[in-house]
């Protein structure tokens, strides 16, 4: 059963109220008054009956009791799939109800003027607009909601401090915007089918569905938090854009954009408490891109980290690998994720697959705080793996493209593309990471490795530091660090443009045994002062205090084992290599 909810003005100045155009007296004031608190009581007692008896289908992610989402071991499911978040339109009648706030309706437009919680379930073609003001909060409680709009934003928020869109557990809702794609900027249209000039958080333990084809999905001109719901944006443009931070904590989130980006942040000025806007933070949860152009693109930093418990699983595919790129895409960039400042990954699962750069940041993007980027990369912690497209006939190795998995056949092949591209300095000092790159695997102008296991194919050089602010380094204090490209063509290894140093660590590195490339290749020098490295190619290792030159026979195509002071190592080739270079400060032993 489903029933109208009706605003009751009053009148704090006189003994007299007008409904519908008629004065009334006091005595009816005060006996529709009376009815007015009757009803919202029992209205309420009806709507709480009529949400448990018929909310819309859905399902909780969070809840022990629901295996939908979970793999046989009750661990979460891969969040690569965009199934795993859906949810069917409902049917009946429109009900909004509050308690403590106020709106008004005008057909099928309702618009919120105050603070409040505002609970509704139900059908409406039509539009919820927000427009309380600067100061307040507003929460928007979605009970199994369907609302379509064809002329302007299903949910409108035009003013407000704070708004909260929460999915009550159990419900499932859907907001469709469904107006042609937009081809002229006009002001007075909602930007993306959820659009929002406050700070926006998305909420609850039930699932909101968010299909856009005018432009984004999720919009707001501020910061854009996300926890622990189930959802799903599908847009034409930008899937989820926060122009001043976008944070996800926790929950599942499938991001589908067909001509943009999955996740977008646009402002770096200055907050009111000195921060840099323009960061992406992802502490929780399972996010799934799938981008026309970049997964994942802010105006300053990209931050993966763990929080409250719990760490981020992250599955991006971008270009034609999406499955979602019309073959007349407009996107020019298919970067996993790329930064205007800087990256730091210290926990979590990171998985890539993309057209472009897996992670880029760059170095001198003027920041509207009036700063410069950095170009800066640091992983310490955490899982990241990636595929880089390989144009056909260029597999050193490695794995080729798709073969035309986008719409049409459509494959964007992007010369020079990386694993990792830092124009400044990348640090890696813990973590585990398996890229398999079209070009390079590992370049910046600076590259740093302390700790961690990161293993590399390439078709292009592994590793290569290259020319910019700083005199280019590849400085290896620790860690392990397996290289493998073809053993013949103008390729290295590891090169580096200008200095190669290494006090500790195991680094094994593959080339070519020629004059023009190499295992390992610096112009300014090879020293190696400590820890173990081992040249399957050609190479000039020039070793310093107690490294011991070692003979090894590792070049040979196949597996073979390692093992370095006690530890034990597996290692393959793809290919035969023509001889191993090889020099340690510690027991070493190989076959």
């Amino acid at each position: 059963m489903c029933f109208a909810a009706y605003n009751i003005p009053d009148d704090p100045a006189g003994d007299i109220i007008a409904i519908q155009g008629k004065r009334l007296c006091c005595r009816e004031r005060f006996l529709i008054l009376k009815m007015k608190k009757i009803a919202a009581i029992l209205l309420s007692i009806l709507l709480i009956a009529s949400l448990a008896a018929c909310g819309g289908k859905g399902t909780d992610p969070a809840d022990p009791q629901n295996t939908e989402n979970n793999g046989s071991d009750g661990s979460s499911a891969d969040a690569a799939t965009d199934s795993s978040v859906s949810a069917e339109e409902v049917t009946g009648e429109f009900l909004m109800l509050t308690a403590d706030g106020h709106y008004s309706q005008e057909g099928s437009k309702y618009v919120i003027t105050s603070a409040g919680t505002y609970t509704m379930r139900g059908a409406l073609d039509g539009q919820i607009v927000v427009s309380a003001g600067e100061s307040e909060e507003v929460v928007l409680e979605l009970s199994g909601v369907t609302i379509n709009n064809s002329s302007d934003s299903p949910i409108k928020i035009l003013s407000a401090d704070k708004v909260e869109i929460s999915a009550k557990k159990g419900t499932g809702n859907v907001i469709n915007d469904k107006r042609p794609v937009k081809s002229a900027e006009d002001d007075s249209m909602g930007e993306a089918a959820i659009y929002a000039k406050a700070d926006l958080k998305l909420k609850g333990k039930g699932t909101l569905v968010v299909n856009a084809s005018y432009n984004n999905g999720v919009h707001t001109t501020k910061d854009l938090t996300v926890k622990n719901l189930s959802l799903k944006v599908t847009a034409y443009n930008n899937a989820l854009k926060g122009n001043n931070s976008i944070t996800i904590k926790s929950g599942t989130v499938v991001a589908v954009s067909t001509n943009g980006d999955g996740l977008k942040t646009t402002s770096s000025d200055l907050s009111k408490s000195g921060n840099i806007r323009g960061d992406v933070v992802i502490s929780g949860g399972s996010l799934a891109v799938y981008a026309a152009g970049d997964g994942i693109q802010t105006a300053h930093d990209f931050i993966m980290k763990a929080e409250d418990g719990a760490s981020p699983n992250i599955t991006i595919f971008t270009g034609s690998y999406s499955g979602y790129t019309a073959a007349d895409s407009s996107a020019s960039s298919f970067k996993g994720v790329k930064a205007d400042d800087a990256m730091d990954i210290s926990a979590g699962v990171i998985s890539i697959s993309s057209f472009d750069d897996g992670l880029n940041a760059n170095y001198g993007t003027s920041l509207e705080c009036g700063g410069v980027g950095t170009g800066n990369i640091s992983i310490s912690g955490g899982s990241v793996t990636m595929t880089v497209y390989s144009p056909e006939g260029k597999t050193g190795g490695g794995k080729t493209g798709p073969g035309g998995r986008g719409h049409h056949g459509h494959q964007q092949a992007v010369p020079g593309a990386d694993g990792i591209h830092a124009d400044g300095e990348l640090n890696i000092s813990g973590g585990t990471l398996e890229l398999d790159s079209a070009y390079e695997g590992l370049e910046a102008n600076v590259i740093n490795i302390s700790g961690g296991t990161t293993r590399i194919t390439a078709v292009d050089d592994g590793v290569n530091a290259c020319k910019g602010q700083a005199s280019p380094l590849v400085n290896v204090t620790g860690g392990f660090l397996d290289v493998s490209v073809a053993p013949n063509g103008d390729v290295d290894g590891i090169d580096s443009n200008g200095s190669y140093t290494q006090s500790g660590g195991v680094v094994i590195t593959r080339g070519p045994k020629s004059t023009m490339a190499a295992a390992i290749d610096a112009e300014g020098g090879v020293r190696v002062s400590g820890g173990t490295l081992i040249a399957l190619g050609a190479g000039s290792i020039g070793i310093e205090g107690n490294v011991k030159q070692l003979s090894l026979e590792l070049h040979s195509e196949g597996a073979h084992k390692l093992k370095v002071n006690g530890v034990s190592y597996d290692l393959t080739n793809a290919y035969a290599y023509g001889q191993t270079l090889a020099v340690s400060d510690t027991e070493v032993t190989g076959e």
